[in-house]
């Protein structure tokens, strides 16, 4: 059978794409970088543009700025006050997360902030332990009718492989990994909050997955650190 293929729909694409990554997109952050005295850059926004904020995406839409977070940031040394990813840096691997903490380093301010949501590989171990907590006993057939998975012979080692393979995962951290590569971007002060909360005000109750049905699900399997830029 022959495939046709549409090259003026094709280039067409691939025109729209370039026009929006370097016209669009660059529009998009001028004016947000002056318009804004506080600065606030959402990497890897998704389906959640927060008000007020940068929102990036490496598939923009509409009010999104492109933004690939395995590469050199379109941003100013020094531009930003504070940095939020949620569920984003387990899509790259080991080394393209240190890449991403350190053009999030550079692109804040002395005393900027980064918020990273992530899962929890401590976590997910914990499942396999002697003995399970109540929270544990519930997340787990919570999380099987969640994402329709089937139950099976080991649901702990069913969950914990959707969660290193699925949704184009590549590096899940535990609480340890990700603090040391925050310290080797060069952040300091590292500390750990609850999903949702968080002791800065600019910082509290952006986590999307810490709202609505999947709320206790992310309690559970997220993890939620807090650096200074020194």
């Amino acid at each position: 059978m022959m495939i046709r293929f549409d090259i003026a729909a094709y280039l067409y694409t691939r025109a729209a794409t370039f026009y929006h990554r370097e016209v669009v997109s660059s529009r998009i952050i001028n004016d947000y970088v002056k318009g804004h005295g506080v600065r606030k850059l959402q990497i890897g926004a998704g389906p959640s543009n927060l008000p007020g904020w940068l929102n990036t995406d490496i598939e923009p839409t509409v009010g999104q700025a492109y933004l690939d977070a395995t590469a050199v940031f379109p941003l100013p040394d020094g531009s930003i006050d504070y940095v939020f990813a949620e569920q984003l840096i387990e899509h790259l691997t080991y080394e393209q997360g240190l890449v991403m903490l350190k053009e999030c380093l550079r692109v804040l301010r002395s005393g900027g902030r980064i918020r990273i949501a992530t899962p929890n590989l401590n976590r997910l171990i914990d499942l396999f332990g002697p003995s399970q907590t109540a929270q544990m006993k519930a997340y787990i057939p919570s999380e099987l009718q969640f994402h329709s998975w089937p139950a099976t012979a080991d649901n702990e080692g069913y969950i914990l492989n959707q969660h290193m393979r699925r949704w184009g995962h590549k590096f899940v951290y535990s609480a340890k990994m990700l603090q040391a590569h925050l310290q080797a971007a060069g952040f300091h002060d590292v500390t750990v909050e609850r999903p949702g909360e968080s002791t800065d005000p600019n910082l509290a109750g952006i986590d999307l997955r810490a709202h609505g049905e999947v709320r206790s699900l992310n309690e559970y399997d997220t993890m939620v650190l807090e650096a200074l830029r020194p």
